[in-house]
């Protein structure tokens, strides 16, 4: 297999409502899919009174057999859980090929 292996975490069906009315997530479902590209993409350090934070943006390209990934799932990458920012996009190669597949955008902010 090319690529590496990406884990897909997704919230399970709601089990009820908090007392405010919020669905409660159920159980968390993982998921593995391979044939990832990891690109660590770069960090920042917002600045902001009394907080010491980093916010990492990375992404994630899956090659042909897009999978199924929502904005609501959590993807684990070389051991971090990052959160889906966005919809993720399908791509296409502009060039007369069957090259194309799935980008998703992720976000992890420490601190």
């Amino acid at each position: 297999m090319i690529g590496e292996v990406v884990i897909r975490i997704r919230s399970g069906a709601s089990t009820g409502v908090d007392r405010y009315g919020n669905p409660i997530p159920g159980t968390d479902v993982e998921t593995p899919l391979d044939g990832a590209a990891f690109d660590p993409g770069g960090s920042r350090e917002p600045l902001e009174v009394g907080r010491a934070q980093t916010v990492t943006n990375p992404k994630v390209y899956f090659y042909m057999n897009t999978p199924d990934v929502v904005s609501t799932d959590r993807l684990r990458v070389r051991g971090l859980v990052y959160q889906v920012k966005g919809r993720p996009a399908v791509w296409s190669s502009p060039f007369p090929s069957a090259v194309g597949g799935l980008v998703v955008e992720l976000e992890l902010a420490e601190g």
